[in-house]
């Protein structure tokens, strides 16, 4: 009897271990919970810095996320599923983003927006791997971060923006004679400045001096604003963060008068750190995004409405990628055709290898434009060029 009874319990066992739901790792945890209105419910994982030196980037991210997960939900966008949004701060350190990744995966993150810097997201992704989970960033921008088959990007990555820089600067004849200003120790910074180079070698464009700094030398900024005046730069090309941009542009006025200072989306935020006292400083600086939140498309005015009015704010670009990959998201379970019941049958693995599938077959139009993925993880989508004028982000026209 106690014989049959053991049989019987092991049977029992293996059933239970082959329904979608269960885990056989010391309890039973269901793949998907369910809100209090029986909606199944989509947690979605996010990681970056939400203290520290580039906590406005982690926040931003965060807070852009939770608008598209409020909005989703409370539209019913896909009947019977609702979204949750996790989020955990890797203070911008690599190791701690992994440590992250793990918590969330115990909490039952279903989808992971991987990590909001580059370092971190490489990490993640390394991680993920092993899983199949779909990674999606919002904004971890170097080449090689999203280098697994399961992770993709929001936004440009840094060869991209270089490329297009130049592009631009060549197409609108802003300047011939170009200063390159960047940190020679950040993949972000270098991998624009990189690309930039080639590309205005092929252009024509003459580089006329190129200047970098690193983390532990970007406080005194005098000997490379001297090289770029004595060279006779008439544009500098500034791939770097507003943080350190805002600090240059201080010290550049002045002396580097009638110079052109153009960058990139690292540099979205520099508005606010200029502030009143310094906005004089920023002035007609250009730069390439895909998002500002002055447009009048129809989503992005829906969207920075909805974050003004929950965190009394103008999202900047890395909220609008958060937004965004959230999007993304859900235009990905829509395109699987996923029903709530359909949800309650399905395994891990198969649910993360068609979500992962589903990234290159779909379109999505966000508040950074209109978005398709190829099967590399890079975004196909157009930039806009912007400059600052009267504390505002406006579309650059050369009459300006």
């Amino acid at each position: 009897m106690k014989k049959l009874l053991s049989i019987l319990l092991a049977v029992m066992m293996v059933a239970s271990c082959a329904v979608a739901f269960a885990s056989c790792n010391g309890g039973s945890k269901a793949l998907f919970e369910k809100d209090p209105e029986g909606n199944v419910v989509i947690k979605i994982g996010g990681i970056g810095p939400l203290t520290g030196d580039y906590a406005s980037y982690g926040n931003s991210v965060k807070n852009g996320a939770q608008i598209a997960v409020d909005q989703l939900n409370e539209s019913n966008a896909l009947e019977g599923i609702s979204f949750e949004l996790l989020f955990e701060d890797s203070e911008g350190d690599g190791t701690k983003a992994v440590t992250a990744f793990g918590k969330l995966q115990d909490s039952g993150m279903n989808v992971s927006l991987g990590g909001v810097l580059s370092g971190e997201t490489k990490n993640i992704v390394a991680t993920a791997a092993e899983s199949g989970i779909l990674v999606l960033t919002p904004s971890a921008s170097a080449k090689d971060a999203i280098n697994k088959d399961n992770a993709f990007r929001v936004c440009f990555n840094d060869p991209q923006q270089g490329l297009y820089a130049a592009e631009v600067i060549k197409e609108k004849n802003l300047a011939t004679k170009i200063a390159l200003f960047y940190d020679n120790g950040n993949d972000y910074c270098k991998g624009n400045a990189d690309t930039f180079k080639q590309k205005a070698g092929e252009l024509g464009l003459e580089i006329v001096t190129e200047q970098t700094y690193t983390e532990s030398t970007n406080t005194d900024f005098s000997t490379q604003i001297t090289a770029i005046k004595e060279n006779g730069a008439e544009l500098v090309f500034m791939p770097i963060y507003y943080s350190d941009a805002a600090k240059f542009l201080r010290q550049a006025a002045g002396t580097l008068e009638n110079t052109v200072f153009f960058g990139v989306d690292g540099l979205d935020g520099l508005i606010g750190e200029c502030g009143t006292e310094h906005a004089a400083d920023c002035e007609d600086v250009i730069l390439l995004t895909p998002y500002f939140a002055d447009s009048v498309d129809p989503v992005v005015k829906t969207f920075v409405e909805a974050y003004e009015e929950k965190f009394g704010a103008t999202p900047d670009q890395f909220a609008a990628d958060g937004y965004d990959a959230v999007l993304a998201i859900a235009k990905a379970i829509e395109q699987n055709g996923f029903t709530a019941e359909a949800l309650e049958e399905i395994t891990a693995e198969d649910f993360n290898k068609k979500m992962v599938g589903a990234m290159t077959q779909i379109t999505v139009t966000g508040a950074t434009g209109v978005m398709t993925w190829t099967a590399d993880g890079e975004t196909d989508k157009d930039p806009s060029v912007l400059q600052i004028k009267g504390g505002q982000y406006v579309e650059y026209k050369k009459e300006q």
